[in-house]
């Protein structure tokens, strides 16, 4: 009974350990250094299932690569990242993409901080989820840093420290853009290999349809000799079985040919496919840190796997059939014997004819396929002469049109400047006349200052009139008491009332 792919296929147990050996077969390493110590032969000894020869490492079993896939894949646990691996982590923070045990996941919800994170349980987490946790890594010379560079000249994974001490005159690139780029290697590496996969595969099912036409041909082949065999005496029955016996030869030198092919087909299918699913395993679950060591490795086992030489074409044919009952009609041996060397000389002619026409055929095809390609590469010539003068018109065009743009928006800028030109004039003539205008306002108010000045002075002379004119007047009052003194009295009073009003008509027109 066949191994699972998670099963060692020496023990039939789970793996422990598992290494992957140069025919992209894995065993336990325990498994595999017992098989060695028994079966190693100068150096070497063969995979317990292809029979591969494989060289053994100098450092022993340990040289050989870990199947980090299958490694990864068997492991149940994962060790809390807080407090160390002593503890076994039972959920992981979605927000942090840590694994914590139970104490560190209820410190982790009771914290302020990460009281809102999302945490779900490693048990019920999804299996493809579950495949692709990505734990931390830590520099192996600087315990605390995370490695998150690449050395670029070293080709190593890196921490700040390394960079810092050990390459800091070294570019380095984020630990994230060296992965990606070693699975775009990988991706055109595994785009090569399925292609691989396909044309031996097409050409598997090529001779898996030749075999089943070998089968029943030789079974016609068979039942014609026992047909015609049957209508002669018995005399013919020992040159028959001969006849038989050298038809079974050919087809099953045929058979074996036919087999060999196969056989070397599905081993290259089988060799190719695991290289395929490692190298995928790599690029789809694999981590940063184990991408940027592995993937170099993994690029040359692919290549290893392209450069191959493509599976051998058969070049068997079924020949037409050697006896048909419209030949064989004698009852006696020698006609028997006659027809059948008549038969094979015509099989060997109807050969030689058959593989002229097909060298002529090959011929004939290669220089069709020239033809083509040389067709192909001038209407590419043709084509891309037209694109190149299709685009220098377009180009043309473009500067055209550009140009006649940039005239027009000239010309609107000098009508532009042309109008400015005119509102500044303006504006000059009329800040011009402005100052003008200010002048002569600051003229008329000189002149109305100084009138003011001089009603001023006249209303303080005429003030000063009228005290002395009002004592006067007093004078008089005390003076004469009479009738006519009263007359007066009241006329003088009368007269000072109408000087008070002019003067007080004139302070108003000065002001």
């Amino acid at each position: 009974m066949a191994a699972s792919r998670h099963e060692c296929s020496i023990c039939m147990d789970s793996f422990k350990n598992p290494k992957l050996i140069s025919c992209h077969h894995s065993f336990c390493y325990k498994c595999l250094e017992d098989y060695v110590q028994v079966n190693l032969h100068n150096g070497c000894f063969n995979c317990p299932i292809c029979r591969t020869s494989v060289h053994l490492p100098e450092s022993g079993i340990s040289g050989f690569q870990t199947n980090f896939y299958i490694d990864t894949e068997t492991k149940e646990n994962f060790p809390c990242e807080i407090c160390g691996p002593k503890n076994v982590a039972s959920s992981r923070c979605l927000d942090c993409e840590e694994n914590l045990c139970q104490s560190c996941c209820f410190v982790h919800e009771k914290s302020k901080v990460s009281r809102h994170h999302k945490i779900s349980d490693l048990v019920t987490l999804d299996p493809e989820m579950k495949g692709k946790i990505r734990q931390r890594v830590f520099c192996d010379q600087h315990a605390e840093e995370e490695i998150k560079l690449v050395c670029r000249d070293c080709k190593v994974p890196i921490c700040f420290m390394c960079k810092a001490v050990q390459h800091d005159t070294h570019p380095t690139k984020a630990l994230s853009d060296a992965a990606a780029e070693v699975k775009m290697t990988l991706d055109t590496k595994l785009n090569q290999c399925s292609d691989k996969l396909r044309r031996i595969k097409a050409s598997t099912v090529k001779g898996e349809e030749l075999d089943r036409s070998i089968n029943d041909t030789e079974q016609e082949e068979l039942k014609a000799v026992d047909d015609q065999c049957s209508l002669l005496h018995k005399a013919i029955d020992q040159e028959a079985a001969k006849f038989k016996d050298k038809i079974k030869d050919v087809y099953r030198l045929l058979k074996e040919q036919n087999a060999v092919i196969i056989s070397y087909m599905q081993e290259e299918f089988k060799s190719c496919s695991n290289t395929k699913d490692i190298a995928q395993n790599l690029r789809d679950k694999g981590t940063d840190i184990e991408i940027i060591k592995k993937g170099p490795d993994i690029e040359q086992l692919i290549s290893a796997a392209i450069v191959k030489t493509d599976p051998p074409t058969s070049t068997i044919r079924v020949n037409s059939k050697l006896f048909s009952s419209a030949k064989i009609i004698a009852t006696n041996l020698i006609p028997l014997i006659g027809i059948l060397q008549d038969s094979t000389d015509a099989e060997e002619i109807s050969r030689k004819e058959r593989e002229e026409r097909e060298i002529k055929q090959r011929a004939e095809r290669e220089k069709k396929d020239t033809e083509d390609k040389e067709r192909k590469q001038r209407e590419e010539r043709e084509k891309k002469e037209i694109e190149e003068k299709e685009k220098k018109e377009r180009e043309h065009r473009q500067i055209k049109e550009m140009s006649q743009k940039m005239e027009t928006r000239v010309k609107d800028l000098d009508g532009e400047l042309s109008t400015t030109r005119k509102q500044y004039e303006e504006a000059k003539a009329n800040s011009q006349k402005m100052e003008t205008r200010v002048k002569d306002l600051e003229g008329e108010l000189s002149t109305t200052r100084k009138q003011y000045d001089e009603a001023k002075a006249n209303a303080s002379t005429i003030g000063a009139k009228l005290n002395q004119t009002e004592k006067e007047l007093q004078a008089l009052r005390n003076q004469h008491t009479d009738a006519v003194a009263q007359v007066i009295l009241h006329v003088a009073w009368g007269g000072l009332a109408f000087e008070r009003y002019v003067v007080a008509q004139a302070q108003n027109k000065s002001l």
